[in-house]
């Protein structure tokens, strides 16, 4: 690297200083549309204080009757990036979070400019073009910082893949999957793979050894989450829902304006804000996209790129498009517009050639000023996206609501009003209902047939009779609602009206844990329970592969009530002490993968 290209870089980090303060200050966290309060905070301050305890995050509880969390790719458990949560207060390490993906994406995209020979001016433009774009940056105000962790990673993942080493390519990869967002993993090797192909076919087995390599490194997080994701609502839910943000021919002017059809900041976007942030932001700037159609022209490679890009982003909007939904699972993904990525790349890598062909035309002082409007465009587009909250705002509790909870053995249920559901995994509270990217089908099952109807999305499920005998099974002793409940059930008390919500008490609540005498949580993954003769034990959460018991020491069958809840038949005649231990063999067997690839990585390194 020159000193030149060092210059270009550390400019570039700060102007990015400039336009991050808002964050970067204690005390602070990334402003949102909601995900950041309603899902990410809660996730890492679960992960983080587990790890502080001592033990393994490996099963999380605290929302729709416990589900997997180390399978869980958002906790970002095994990403190095995620040590800042360890050594920062957690909003501000949020703030620095987002603040040093949206570095590397411009670092990675000026690098990989560079490689392909555009001159430093051109390539600190096109650094801003894609790391800071409306594709990328909003994702900070959606509140979700993992689809911006993993797009930060694609520039870096085309630069190891022009080079020899399937090494590096496979340790690059390996971060990206690891960062947070399967999804924009997949899509953008997608991408790679068919450029790859079209452009250099014999690479293409480079591509499948670097690809295998960086998913045994990742193997940690892949088993478990392809052993998650098959159990997942995704496994079974109804098209609509895999294809419901599909992208209109129309949204593609966004590439002109990202506000042409509205601003959810200025209130007049017409749809939900949701919508905006997934479909409504192709923007890299207005020259970088007039650069592009000139590196367009007569370059099939790109076009097919370009075309692959809309024909998958379009989902229900391309007739096409369900013939491959279910050959390719493509219905797992759910939104078929972040396929756009292909879009936005295919612009990018033409306004790349677009550039050399400017060199040819246009002196260095021309085109240093183009460099500076193109930044400066792109800056003033994205600043008002990067603004700061407190989180007290959103996180606040009503400590007269957690001190009646706390007392509670048992667990609660939260109405569908109520969006913040996953702040019991905050005050160590286990949650019926929550809101997840994925979770699992069977509590989605289960509340369907409590509730008499369809109660469950592709995010959430959805409680309102909280004292029928299912909800009753479940221990569920308390539903909390911020407004007066439907009419409940006969004999049921009078509500307790808090400062916030309104509690009511279910008199159908049984323990946790049935057909014991007593019963305790160790922790999340090992509970304990006792008794004397014979008993049918059933434990109030829901069943997952990894789960085993053991009593008296000897390792015990167990099958499930209703198919959902591990129940287990005990046969001593005597005093009896059962175990009931969560331990996923996919899980381990994917740390052993993970180490044996990171330790051969290292031998073939070795010099």
């Amino acid at each position: 690297m020159s000193k030149r290209d060092r210059t270009f870089l550390l400019l570039s980090f700060a102007l990015l200083i400039l336009l991050f303060s808002p964050v970067l200050l204690p005390g602070r966290i990334p402003g949102n549309f909601g995900d950041i309060f309603f899902y990410h905070y809660p996730l890492r301050h679960l992960i983080v204080s587990t790890l502080q305890e001592g033990r393994l995050p490996l099963w999380d509880p605290y929302i729709f009757a416990g589900m997997p969390l180390a399978a869980n790719p958002q906790a970002v458990l095994f990403y190095p990036g995620s040590l800042l949560h360890s050594f920062f207060p957690l909003a501000w390490a949020l703030g620095l979070d987002v603040f040093l993906h949206a570095a590397l994406a411009g670092a990675g995209a000026y690098l990989l400019a560079r490689k392909w020979s555009v001159d430093g001016p051109g390539a600190w433009a096109l650094s801003f073009s894609y790391g800071l774009s409306p594709f990328l940056v909003c994702r900070i105000a959606q509140g979700v910082p993992t689809h911006l962790a993993s797009l930060a990673w694609a520039p870096w993942i085309w630069l190891a893949a022009g080079s020899s080493s399937p090494l590096l390519l496979g340790l690059t990869l390996a971060l990206q999957i690891l960062s947070g967002h399967p999804q924009f993993c997949l899509v953008n090797f997608m991408a790679l793979g068919l450029w790859t192909a079209l452009k250099s076919p014999p690479r293409v087995l480079f591509l499948v050894q670097a690809g295998a390599l960086g998913t045994l490194i990742a193997a940690i997080q892949v088993l478990p989450t392809l052993e998650f994701l098959g159990h997942s609502v995704r496994a079974h839910w109804i098209s609509a829902y895999s294809s419901g943000y599909s992208l209109k021919p129309a949204y593609l002017l966004t590439l002109i304006s990202p506000g042409f059809f509205g601003d959810p900041l200025k209130g007049n976007f017409g749809g939900y804000p949701s919508e905006f942030f997934e479909m409504f932001r192709l923007y890299i700037g207005i020259i970088p996209l007039a650069l592009a159609l000139a590196g367009l022209v007569r370059n099939k490679a790109l076009w097919a790129l370009l075309g692959a890009g809309i024909f998958l982003a379009l989902g229900q909007n391309n007739p096409a498009y369900g013939l491959l939904q279910r050959g390719l699972g493509l219905d797992f993904l759910r939104v078929p517009a972040r396929f756009s990525f292909f879009i936005l790349w295919a612009l990018w890598m033409a306004a790349s050639a677009g550039w050399n062909l400017l060199r040819r035309a246009a002196d260095g002082r021309t085109r240093a000023i183009l460099a500076a409007v193109t930044a400066l465009d792109l800056m003033l587009w994205t600043a008002p996206w990067v603004y700061a909250q407190k989180p007290g705002e959103a996180l606040r509790s009503d400590p007269a609501l957690i001190e009646v909870l706390r007392k509670s053995p048992g667990r609660i249920a939260t109405a569908p009003d109520i969006p913040t559901a996953d702040k019991s995994r905050l005050y160590r509270i286990p949650n019926a209902t929550g809101y997840e990217a994925f979770y699992l089908a069977d509590i989605a099952r289960y509340t369907t047939w409590s509730e008499g109807a369809p109660a469950a999305d592709g995010s959430r499920t959805y409680i309102r009779k909280w004292d029928t005998p299912f909800m009753g099974s479940l221990g569920v002793r308390y539903y909390i609602s911020p407004a007066p409940a439907a009419p409940v059930g006969r004999g049921s008390p009078s509500p307790l009206r808090l400062s916030q919500a309104y509690l009511y008490e279910n008199p159908r609540a049984t323990p946790l844990v049935r057909g014991a005498g007593s019963w305790a949580i160790l922790s999340p993954e090992h509970w304990i329970a006792r008794g004397d003769g014979p008993s049918d034990v059933l434990i109030s959460q829901i069943n997952y592969p990894g789960w085993k018991a053991w009593v008296n020491g000897r390792r015990l069958r167990f099958g499930s009530w209703q198919g959902v809840l591990p129940a287990a038949r005990v046969e001593d005649r005597g005093p009896w002490t059962l175990h009931f231990r969560f331990l996923p063999w996919l899980w381990f067997l994917g740390a052993w993968m993970s180490l044996a690839a990171l330790a051969l990585a290292a031998l073939r390194a070795a010099p």
